[in-house]
């Protein structure tokens, strides 16, 4: 299995973004991966990261469909692959109905938009040379986007589910790959790393998507009304004493996940990753 990490560019300056992505080089990651929420743009970043690096992946996670037109997605993508020696990956995704209508976009039918953008993607003819080939991944929750992440993309990330659900995942996808965005809270006391976990969890918790997927998943409203709760922690993340969280790792290997990428919830006063915590943890 993969091991990525989720560079979370927005909360670092950009000097030591630059200087993490090489520690994290060399410690092994097969991939880093940038997001996009409201902070740094991601193929900037993405550009910049691979810049400083001489091996590693880098990729979106996730590029939202609803902020570049397709065109515009496939130019920057295969400029990078371009670039850097086909080490860019572009992961997609549809966002929320929250954060678009935040941006000033109307809200369609996942599928419907998703099947338009890939459509106009593959079918815009690029206007340079290009020799790479990036692989492209949607964020993929709902059984429909996770049927069209099989029919039309190289995988699906998964995001806060159970193991149960990632093994239906997998089978649904058929061989592809299913990269499993995966919070990790390393602690000897586990009660603090639930409340590390809970930091992270509680931003999805009043997000009807998620809501949605948890119920769907055998959880009730007791479980996220008031932030999640322990029962709900315990399933979405690797939380614990590191045999714990290597433990949880492997429950999700066996599910049928092919590339992890961690989000440690352990940072450094500079909002680094503390690799110290990240130990053992890459395969």
């Amino acid at each position: 299995m993969k091991t990525g990490l989720m560079l979370n560019a927005d909360l670092m300056q950009g000097a030591k973004i630059l200087a993490t992505a090489r520690e994290a080089e060399s410690m092994g990651f097969h991939t880093l991966w940038v997001p996009e929420i409201f902070g740094r743009e991601p193929f900037v970043m993405a550009a910049s990261v691979l810049a400083a690096t001489e091996r590693v992946r880098v990729g979106t996670a996730i590029a939202n469909v609803y902020v570049r037109d397709a065109m515009a997605t496939k130019a920057g993508a295969f400029t990078l692959a371009d670039l850097y020696g086909d080490r860019f990956s572009l992961g997609l995704g549809v966002s929320n109905v929250v954060g678009n209508e935040l941006r000033g976009h109307s809200w369609l039918p996942p599928v419907d938009k998703l099947e338009g953008y890939l459509d106009a993607f593959e079918g815009w003819q690029l206007q340079f040379p290009a020799t790479g080939q990036p692989p492209v991944y949607l964020a993929a929750h709902g059984p429909k986007l996770i049927d069209f992440a099989r029919r039309r993309t190289n995988g699906a990330f998964m995001y806060l589910t159970t193991s149960a659900y990632l093994a239906e995942a997998a089978r649904e996808l058929s061989g592809k790959e299913l990269l499993v965005m995966q919070p990790v809270a390393v602690h000897e006391d586990l009660e603090e790393a639930r409340r590390l976990a809970r930091r992270t969890v509680r931003i999805y918790t009043d997000l009807p998507n998620y809501q949605r997927a948890w119920r769907a998943q055998g959880f009730s409203e007791a479980d996220f009304k008031d932030g999640p709760s322990d029962a709900l922690l315990d399933a979405l993340v690797a939380l614990g004493p590191r045999s714990r969280v290597q433990e949880k790792l492997a429950e999700r290997k066996q599910a049928g996940a092919t590339h992890m990428i961690l989000i440690p919830t352990n940072l450094t006063e500079a909002r680094t990753p503390d690799w110290s915590r990240l130990e053992g943890l890459i395969s």
